[in-house]
């Protein structure tokens, strides 16, 4: 494959399982309109890649495009040591065509506020009406451009352009292929308790070999006998939500969140409101992605 035709099915694979819908065409029509408004000083800077591609969070970050692609280096972060490992394979004879990270780099992590508002459409889907789910967001996604304006985005990428290396990231689509996994699966096996979660996690190879590594799926907050309720699995729209979303949860009537990693303060507004959390794991989920992705 071409390095574009990657590029193009990571996008066409995340809108398939986007709990979004048919809506990610009305935000690529939006985005549109709002493109042809623009002077042309204001276009030379606009995303065009944005115009059909709705995740801002993934990117061919080094390279045309058009290279031919038949052996990836994936991980789930790629940074500037990563780069010089590729490079080091090579000249040990390994080809490698195209390096390949979960995580965003350069603009793609620039904009990874942008992707966040997809959370709003993950809790209309159990009950939280979408005016409340938008605005409880806003603030949230002003919160994480404001900590990520000060990286130093580019790093990883001027590494790989000096070393002539592919570079690409497969973030939101990724993410949403392995949210639309563990929301099918527990819809359908419908578990018990928490526990019955943990042991649904640990039959998937990622999950179990985290387990063998001391990273697997934890309780954090209820215990394993308690009834899990209605299972909202949240694993894509970019990072963490708002500190907000347990007690509107709640409200919507979910019993039992699974997630990647939550904050301190979230886990802690998550047990006031009596909402169990799994965290499955931050690298066991994002390989599960990948690996959906890469299958």
């Amino acid at each position: 494959m071409k390095l574009r035709e990657i590029y193009e099915l990571a996008g066409q694979m995340g809108k398939e399982k986007d709990v979004r819908g048919e809506y990610l065409n009305t935000i690529l029509e939006a985005k549109a309109k709002e493109f042809e408004k623009m002077s042309d000083s204001e276009k030379e800077n606009f995303d065009v890649e944005s115009l059909k591609n709705p995740y801002a969070d993934t990117r061919i970050l080094a390279g045309t495009g058009n290279e031919e692609v038949k052996t990836i280096l994936c991980g789930i972060d790629i940074e500037t040591p990563e780069i010089l490992l590729a490079d080091r394979l090579i000249e040990k004879g390994h080809k490698i065509d195209l390096v390949m990270s979960h995580h965003p780099e350069g603009i793609a992590y620039a904009a990874l506020h942008e992707v966040m508002d997809a959370q709003a459409d993950l809790m209309e889907n159990v009950g939280v009406p979408i005016n409340v789910g938008e605005g409880i967001m806003a603030s949230r996604m002003k919160e994480v451009q404001r900590g990520i304006m000060p990286a130093n985005h580019q790093r990883a990428i001027d590494a790989a352009r000096l070393l002539d290396l592919p570079f690409m990231c497969v973030h939101s689509p990724a993410d949403n292929l392995v949210n639309d996994y563990l929301q099918t699966l527990f819809n359908e096996k419908e578990p018990h308790t928490l526990d019955d979660i943990i042991e649904m996690l640990l039959e998937i190879p990622e999950y179990k070999k985290a387990c063998e590594l001391k990273a697997g799926p934890r309780i954090i907050v209820g215990d394993k006998k308690l009834r899990a309720g209605k299972v909202f699995v949240k694993m894509t729209g970019g990072t963490s939500g708002s500190e907000k979303t347990s007690e509107n949860l709640v409200q919507a009537g979910v019993g039992t969140i699974i997630c990647m990693h939550m904050p301190e303060k979230h886990m802690k507004l998550a047990k006031e409101n009596y909402l169990n959390v799994i965290i499955a794991g931050h690298m066991a989920s994002d390989s599960l992605g990948m690996n959906l992705f890469l299958d």
